[in-house]
């Protein structure tokens, strides 16, 4: 069964909130043939936004391939990523073109990289083989459009993972893509926002220059709140004056958006039937209700965000906990209550800045920068309570 507020999985195409500007400058970049870099932290929309922009391209006798190298330690698993991505297009002449480039090299290309096949002497795949199918494979787009004319959209997602299997990859990448033409266009999907952008911006790095930049930021409030008015009135349901808080609560954050109206939902229905999820007002309206909507996402995702924070540096944490506390993640009194120096704090806050996962800054119109603030509003709440979240 469909679910009304999906928040676990990318949304489908029709049912994409806002993004319009994005899929705009998408469609735009893919007719005039030119290369997107888009970035954005985790779980911010990405992939739903790639969705939607294949089906869009696919009713224009467009082909989408999508490889995902998050985790790829090796140009084997790249390589494996890629063949992956080009079979799951169903195309026999994609197909029998693997089977034979796997036969020739005396490898098979696998979901999990480039293996051997039962023939083989060699007990691994040489380096030469390992190259000449990477060359092979991503001039798989010339071959398809030789054959039938029908372009290619790339998207390769975490992109910036790609350099983990090794540093001149994407020179590698580059020497084939620079002549692709009409035959392909890419997206560089990356969830790491300030390394995709010296990526492309460095001019010591092969791909500088060679993408349209592209970051994702917040939903806007407004065009939410209108969107999930209007799903709700399909359900039949009144969301009353909780729908409004919750929504500003998520702070644009597409994932948290979702979650929340998912757990208002939830509730709704239940109500109906004279139950309640909530642990304390089962009656709970308006504003009341949305903060225990808001606490019951807060303790469904406090493991997870207890997680996160296990995980930092002292330093980082300093600057998170100032940070929620309304106070200058740098300043004198960041620096009095954690012990750690001035040079320190800024130190993390410049890889928390780098890592763009936790903390973004905001750019004005102009273009200078301004204060810093959490990507995600549940874990600024949790950060906030140190991780004592009430138990339901």
């Amino acid at each position: 069964m469909e679910r009304a507020f999906p928040f676990e999985t990318p949304i489908a195409s029709d049912a994409l909130i806002d993004r319009r500007e994005e899929l705009e400058r998408l469609h735009l970049a893919a007719a005039d043939g030119a290369h997107v870099r888009l970035a954005g932290p985790r779980r911010y929309g990405k992939t739903s936004l790639l969705l939607a922009h294949a089906h869009h391209l696919g009713q224009s006798n467009w082909r989408t391939v999508h490889v995902d190298f998050y985790g790829v330690t090796s140009l084997a698993e790249v390589c494996g990523r890629i063949a992956s991505a080009y079979s799951r297009l169903r195309d026999n002449r994609v197909r029998a073109h693997l089977d034979a480039l796997g036969a020739r090299l005396g490898v098979s290309l696998t979901t999990s990289g480039v293996g051997l096949t039962l023939g083989p002497r060699h007990p691994q795949p040489s380096t030469d083989s390992t190259l000449t199918a990477a060359a092979e494979l991503l001039d798989l787009p010339v071959k398809l459009f030789e054959k039938d004319r029908q372009p290619t959209l790339v998207v390769f997602d975490e992109f910036q993972d790609l350099l983990s299997a090794g540093s001149t990859l994407d020179g590698l990448l580059r020497s084939h893509v620079q002549y692709h033409g009409d035959a392909a266009t890419y997206i560089y999907a990356g969830s790491q926002p300030s390394l995709m952008r010296r990526l492309f911006t460095d001019r010591e790095r092969p791909l500088y220059g060679q993408a349209e930049p592209l970051d994702l930021a917040p939903l806007p409030i407004d065009d939410v709140l209108i969107e999930l008015a209007e799903r709700f009135l399909a359900l039949d349901e009144d969301p009353g004056e909780a729908l409004a808080p919750l929504v500003a609560a998520a702070a644009g954050h597409p994932q948290r958006t979702m979650l929340l109206a998912h757990l208002l939902h939830r509730e709704l229905g239940v109500r109906r039937s004279g139950g309640t999820t909530l642990p304390g007002d089962a009656h709970a309206e308006g504003l009341a209700l949305a903060e225990a909507i808001f606490g019951l996402a807060l303790g469904q995702t406090t493991e997870a965000h207890q997680g996160i924070w296990d995980g930092l540096s002292a330093g980082k944490k300093a600057v998170l906990a100032a940070l929620a506390d309304g106070l200058r993640p740098t300043g004198s009194r960041a620096t009095e209550r954690s012990g750690l120096t001035r040079a320190a704090l800024q130190s993390a806050l410049r890889e928390l800045g780098r890592e763009g996962q936790h903390v973004s800054r905001i750019v004005t119109d102009a273009g200078a920068s301004g204060d810093w603030h959490y990507i995600d509003p549940l874990f600024a709440k949790w950060v906030t309570l140190r991780g004592h979240v009430p138990r339901g």
